[in-house]
């Protein structure tokens, strides 16, 4: 087990260590980003049409971020219900529906099985219903989309409390933001680095 991290006494002082400490990661990434916490994933103004989608990483689960045929937007895992392979590749687009490339299962944008070849192979008791993308609990503020993967998590607005003003100034009041285009850049770090930095 690894020695507890010495904190300076000083309060504007970091241990170098929280940035490479292997099990502090660990830690983070169970009460972080599988806790009872909300991560704002997207924009509405980054899928602002039916079928548009983006797709990234929340802690280590790949996810995807959908507008609906039926305008709604919501957050699935990335992960097909029949192997679960990866089912979406490309980071953002619009599609009609979502394709495994593994054994073709397709998914619609509201997450449900459409359809998978072979199917009168498959047991008796197969039902296409209990087979959709399984659906992170997802709200939405000022047009950003947040989703968690903990039940505990209380509501967004209890969870954000006073920061909610700020945030709403921050996003113009309202929230009605264009997209632009994007500026990415990748970096091979501990998620607090990149924040340190770059947040």
């Amino acid at each position: 087990m690894n020695a507890p991290i010495q904190w300076p006494k000083a309060v504007n002082e970091i241990p170098k260590a929280i940035f490479t400490d292997a099990a502090l990661y660990e830690r983070e990434i169970e009460t972080i980003f599988h806790g009872a916490q909300w991560h704002a994933l997207a924009h509405r103004a980054e899928i602002a049409n039916r079928g548009d989608f983006k797709t990234m990483l929340l802690g280590r689960m790949p996810v995807i971020v959908a507008n609906g045929e039926d305008g709604k937007i919501r957050v699935f895992f990335n992960s097909c219900t029949h192997r679960g392979n990866q089912v979406e590749t490309a980071s953002c687009g619009n599609r009609k529906a979502f394709e495994c490339p593994y054994h073709r299962w397709m998914f619609r944008t509201s997450g449900e099985l459409a359809g998978c070849p072979g199917t009168e192979e498959f047991s008796p008791g197969f039902d296409k219903k209990n087979y959709g993308l399984r659906e992170l609990r997802t709200a939405e503020y000022c047009g950003l989309i947040f989703a968690t993967a903990n039940a505990q998590t209380p509501t967004l607005e209890t969870w954000m409390g006073d920061v909610a003003k700020t945030l709403a100034g921050a996003l113009g009041g309202d929230g009605r933001l264009k997209l632009l285009g994007y500026q990415k850049v990748r970096y091979a770090s501990n998620w607090k680095a990149y924040s340190d930095n770059d947040g």
